[in-house]
């Protein structure tokens, strides 16, 4: 075969870093030679690239990136407890590289691969291996990482009857019709570290390996925070209670953890076990509870609960007409009648929030909510009378982030300024 490809993008990759292909060809020296490489989504193309042989190596060169990027993207309804949806967070895909010169024309040479949402560290991205992040069939010797940078020791809001936080945890994994995660270990501990309650939720990868099929997504969410697990049905657990089942109290100090797992013999565990200390923070003010695209492509969580200040930006468009009377025989008017006018009015919300003492690991990782492109902040309204949560896009306005370390200074709170994605709306 004339097209060889000497250097491609791992089987899974993160749709943030570059997705470069190298190619070369044994007709490299044919009239007007180029390189076509045809960019696929299941049968449907999306991109067609040429590129002639770069004059120094004789080799073609594609970063794909850009074609697939508009493909990737996130579901934001958390109606019914749902969370976030994985269908958009990652897609397939099919190289197919081919050629283009002066009489016949080579076979074509493909390549698929699955490409999920996120970005490895641009320093970190050379060492790259897709096998510390997606969980394959096999169990790892090494943990699999999730795509959070939150530390694995969290606190979280929940307030009996009155308030619980939400959020997800986000795994790749590959479809395969064997079992790969197909259930969390969930534990919930007294503060004294004596184990409350100990079962096994079934992941949606679950029911598709139970009929030997391949899961559907390459992307799944499990249940992470209080409002989530509280509400676990305990049609999917192992020993058949609802989450809410000796759920763990916040007033008494107790938290619970979760870890990924292949079965439910207590041995093949995929990844580290995450910690969530429950937290019942002053309620003299209103929480603010901010979702944010994370850097590994996850949506994390945080509320923010100290005051929540606003201010109003009015912009006035005025127009003017002139001082005249109509059907007057001679120029006059009023001191009622009016020149000026105002012909539109909008006015801008904005916002800042400040958060409770946050640890250095907290600081760190919280730095991903300043410069993430997806944010949202969670909105509670009435439908019929019933309290209804929704996701409202917001963007986060601040420009600068100081990394605390309380090695070096003291401790500190976080403080952040946002806005609405809309304008409001004035009736003139």
């Amino acid at each position: 075969m004339a097209i060889t490809i000497n250097q491609n993008p791992q089987l899974f990759t993160t749709i943030g870093n570059p997705m470069t292909f190298v190619v070369t060809s044994t007709n490299v020296a044919q009239p007007n030679f180029m390189f076509v490489c045809d960019v696929y989504r299941g049968a449907t193309l999306i991109t067609k690239m040429k590129a002639f042989p770069n004059p120094s190596t004789n080799k073609g060169y594609f970063n794909v990136r850009e074609s697939l990027r508009f493909f990737i993207g996130m579901n934001t309804d958390i109606g019914d407890g749902r969370g976030f949806e994985c269908p958009d967070m990652w897609t397939t895909y099919t190289i197919k590289f081919s050629e283009q010169y002066t009489g016949a024309s080579a076979t074509t040479y493909d390549f698929t691969g699955t490409v999920y949402c996120g970005a490895i560290d641009t320093i970190d991205f050379p060492e790259y291996d897709y096998n510390e992040y997606v969980c394959l069939g096999s169990v790892p010797l090494d943990p699999v990482k999730l795509l959070t940078n939150r530390p694995q020791s969290t606190k979280a809001v929940a307030m009996v009857g009155s308030y619980y936080q939400s959020g997800y945890l986000y795994v790749p994994c590959n479809r395969i019709a064997t079992a790969n995660i197909d259930y969390i270990n969930i534990i919930y501990y007294n503060a004294d570290g004596s184990v409350i309650r100990d079962y096994y939720l079934e992941t949606l990868n679950r029911p598709f390996h139970a009929s030997s099929d391949p899961n559907d997504n390459s992307v799944i969410a499990v249940p992470f925070m209080p409002w989530e697990v509280f509400n676990i049905p305990g049609t999917y657990t192992s020993d058949s209670q609802d989450g809410e089942y000796n759920f763990p109290s916040a007033e008494s100090g107790d938290y619970y953890s979760i870890r990924l797992s292949k079965d439910t013999t207590g041995a093949n565990y995929f990844s580290d076990e995450y910690f969530v200390y429950l937290d019942v923070p002053c309620n003299r003010y209103d929480f603010t509870e901010i979702h944010f695209q994370n850097q590994l492509g996850g949506v994390d969580s945080y509320v923010f609960t100290k005051p929540r200040r606003e201010v109003q930006t009015i912009t006035r468009v005025e127009a003017s007409r002139p001082l005249l009377r109509e059907n007057a025989s001679t120029y006059d008017y009023t001191i009622q009648d009016y020149s000026k006018y105002i012909a539109s009015v909008d006015y801008q919300k904005t916002f800042n929030v400040l958060s409770d003492w946050l640890t250095d690991s907290e600081f760190e990782w919280l730095s991903e909510m300043v410069r993430s492109p997806r944010v949202w902040i969670r909105y509670t309204y009435n439908v019929a009378g019933i309290p209804t949560d929704a996701l409202v896009p917001i963007i986060i306005t601040d420009t600068n982030y100081n990394v605390w370390k309380r090695d070096f200074d003291s401790l500190k709170t976080l403080s952040v300024n946002f806005k609405y994605t809309f304008d409001e709306t004035t009736p003139l």
